[in-house]
């Protein structure tokens, strides 16, 4: 299956952002509740306007740059989580004119608890302001799909009301539908090319290769979720962390250890283990005793990283029949450390995403 068919047709989200723009700006509300429409999908929705409109406001250059980056600083909080999205951007921001109005099919004319029980269309009356229609274009990593994301990626338009106060411009209600485009693809990479690798195999290769580089796993292995130790999976979750959305406060990864090692260990690709803390048919041996291991980073975790850093050529990729080599080569205050990691692959055929898991590893 590929990756498109994955994304629903139509998605339709309620995304209500309400904070202001500058200091002294209308008290926040809470989020919308409604549900929007979705330009992909037919809608019972009939939308009757008032005539005349009310006249919007048009913001300055300035205050639309503003807006734009208030915006965009929001959408960054998602955004740049470690390992969640190939490509995140805010594409536009623009004033709707009244004549679009009646066609974004959202309920203007409602008095709601999110506006003091007042109406989109009367705050545009009074204190007076504006509808924004803010685009943004999103990818999600192949680690991302894994953890089945609430929301679709590709293009969606968020419609806001921004109203003009005597402080400033602020942001008071906000709807968002999903558009159903295609996402941006990022170019290919010639060694993606070279080893006939799909987008989502070739970066999880990489993050899986540097995971097992900074959790110092330089050992023969044969079956590694049979053999990796307690240690040596504490240091790979807390590695591959960097790649997949990070650790929570509490310390464990984001991301549910049975999803990370069923990822890069094992070939399973249907059926994915539901417990979010553990078990699973694909968790290591050392990690299913009756106490939780925490992820832990690796005592030469750190000298292992600048020696990867300070040496782009560290690692050489090879392909051969369905099997990917990587040979590490890493000079170290201890001495060089050489590994070939021997990788599987897996199409998207029974699965979400197509990619790559470790079979064995060698010291050489």
């Amino acid at each position: 299956m590929t990756r498109s068919a994955f994304r629903p047709a139509a998605l339709a989200l309620c995304a209500g952002l309400l904070f202001p723009l500058f200091t002294g700006c209308a008290p926040a509300a809470p989020a919308s509740s409604r549900t929007p429409a979705s330009s992909a999908a037919e809608s019972a929705l009939t939308v009757t306007l008032p005539d005349p409109l009310p006249e919007p406001i048009q913001p300055t250059g300035e205050d639309l740059a503003a807006i734009t980056d208030v915006l965009e600083t929001r959408f960054r909080a998602d955004w740049d989580r470690p390992g969640r999205y190939l490509t995140a951007r805010l594409d536009s921001v623009r004033v709707i004119p009244p004549e679009e109005w009646a066609s974004l099919q959202i309920p203007l004319t409602d008095n709601t608890p999110w506006l003091d029980g007042r109406s989109c269309l009367g705050c545009i009356a009074d204190p007076g302001g504006c509808l924004l229609m803010v685009r943004t274009s999103t990818e999600y990593t192949p680690e991302a799909i894994l953890c089945a994301p609430q929301y679709s990626d590709g293009v969606a338009n968020r419609v806001y009301l921004a109203l003009k106060e005597e402080t400033g411009w602020t942001i008071a209600d906000g709807w968002s539908y999903y558009m159903g485009g295609e996402p941006p693809t990022p170019g290919t990479d010639p060694m993606q090319q070279e080893l006939e690798l799909t987008m989502q195999q070739w970066l999880m290769l990489q993050n899986q290769t540097r995971a097992l580089a900074l959790a110092g796993i330089f050992r023969d292995l044969d079956d590694p979720l049979k053999e990796l130790s307690a240690a040596e999976c504490a240091w790979y979750l807390y590695a591959r962390s960097e790649s997949w959305f990070g650790l929570t406060d509490e310390g464990r990864t984001d991301t549910p250890s049975g999803i990370i090692f069923q990822a890069d260990f094992a070939e399973e690709n249907a059926s994915w283990a539901s417990d979010w803390r553990g078990g699973g048919p694909c968790m290591p041996v050392a990690l299913q005793g009756p106490e939780e291991v925490f992820p832990a980073q690796n005592p030469d975790g750190e000298a292992i990283r600048a020696a990867l850093d300070a040496n782009p050529d560290a690692i050489v990729y090879e392909r051969t029949g369905d099997l990917v080599t990587a040979t590490l080569t890493l000079p170290l205050e201890s001495g060089t450390v050489a590994m070939e990691y021997t990788f599987g692959l897996v199409p998207d055929t029974t699965g979400p995403v197509s990619r790559t898991y470790l079979q064995s590893a060698r010291r050489i």
